[in-house]
């Protein structure tokens, strides 16, 4: 599936308060509801859901996790194989609260089983039945 038809399915569905309730732990609906910025706590269904649909061959999930000294806990973006290119669409659940991230940081993570986060977030966004 192409790349920006993801894109836009998601960030459409970060906006709506049902997508929200059925993907987002209670902690992070909070937070994305106090600060009124829609991709807050979807970093890890969101590139899950890319990674699925645009390509293994294509991405590779990273996780950046320092609970000491970077926000408190951990954060997911994708980082394409050939280019080595950052993808990161809830990137602005950082940025408009002025949080660099240190994306040099990131451990690639691997996948093994379908989340039911991811599943139910792409659903949800139209995208249709994740692949394995």
């Amino acid at each position: 599936m192409e790349l920006t038809t993801i894109i836009s399915a998601l960030q459409n569905a970060f906006e709506r308060n049902d997508v929200k309730v059925a993907v987002l732990d209670d902690y992070w609906y909070k937070l994305n509801i106090e600060t009124g910025i829609h991709s807050t706590g979807f970093c890890f269904a969101a590139s899950e859901v890319i990674y699925r649909l645009n390509g293994k061959d294509n991405w590779k999930v990273v996780s950046l996790k320092d609970p000491d000294h970077w926000n408190n806990g951990t954060h997911y973006f994708l980082e394409n194989r050939h280019s080595k290119e950052i993808l990161d669409i809830t990137r602005n659940q950082y940025e408009e609260r002025s949080i660099d991230i240190p994306y040099s940081l990131g451990k690639g993570r691997g996948l093994r089983k379908t989340s039911n986060k991811a599943k139910t977030l792409a659903l949800m966004a139209g995208l249709g039945e994740l692949p394995r």
